[in-house]
């Protein structure tokens, strides 16, 4: 009777992490597909320059600077881009090892009665505590790749202001 209940106040536990979980997806999904408008609008900007370019003379073609502003101007874009989609993947990778902790929590609250993890003991607690800090590692390494992103993210602002500043 006292397993059920605490199988069940476990599971209740990993209701608001798994929603945090879900949550972060929905918003990388979204800032997915912002990036994909926002390169595909870079990539429509490049191939009209390119095309501009090859209907020119290449006498018209050297004297012209406003191609090459505009060619700065789109390799500025499309490095900010390449910044913000290395900030998605390392989110991605976080919330997937988020996930993978989550996913093995919720099976050892799927397993039977018979093999259950033991409670507490001191020939099992050294297990218990590696078996902790495995968890917490995985949580670590999870944060510490949102932090990454953030970073990259941040640095991706800072050099947008200063392209502009």
């Amino acid at each position: 009777m006292i397993r059920k209940n605490d199988k069940k106040t476990s599971e209740r536990d990993l209701g608001p992490e798994q929603s945090l979980v879900d949550l972060e997806q929905v918003l990388a999904d979204r800032g997915q597909l912002l990036g994909d408008r926002d390169q595909a609008r870079v990539d429509i900007e490049q191939s009209e320059l390119d095309a501009e370019r090859s209907n020119l003379g290449s006498d018209e073609l050297t004297s012209d600077a406003r191609f090459d502003d505009r060619q700065a101007r789109l390799d500025r874009s499309q490095a900010t881009e390449d910044a913000q989609q290395e900030a998605l993947d390392h989110s991605q990778t976080g919330r997937d090892i988020h996930q993978e902790a989550i996913d093995e929590q919720r099976a050892v609250h799927a397993l039977p009665a018979a093999e259950q993890p033991r409670p507490k003991t001191s020939s099992n607690q050294k297990q218990a505590a590696h078996d902790r800090a495995g968890a917490t590692r995985s949580r670590a390494e999870a944060a510490v790749l949102r932090a990454k992103a953030s970073l990259v993210r941040a640095e991706a602002s800072e050099k947008r202001l200063r392209e502009l500043g």
